[in-house]
């Protein structure tokens, strides 16, 4: 995990011009269990914009593959 971190912080701080700090130190590993609860984390996962109040909707937000009509 912290190599996936290392890795996803550098390059996202290239494309937004900035340096530091990127994610937060925990992380929370969880084992999906079974379909159900996939769907609930994915869920969870494309509406986490939205209530950051960063987008209006899922196709709103630009690095979500929902935004495409699938």
């Amino acid at each position: 995990m912290m190599s996936l971190k290392r890795h996803t912080a550098f390059e996202a701080n290239k494309l937004l011009g900035r340096s530091g700090a990127f994610w937060q130190d925990e992380s929370y590993d969880h084992v999906v269990r079974d379909r159900e609860e996939l769907g609930r984390i994915i869920e969870y996962v494309l509406d986490n914009p939205i209530q950051a109040g960063l987008a209006h909707s899922r196709r709103a937000w630009q690095w979500s593959y929902s935004r495409y009509e699938l």
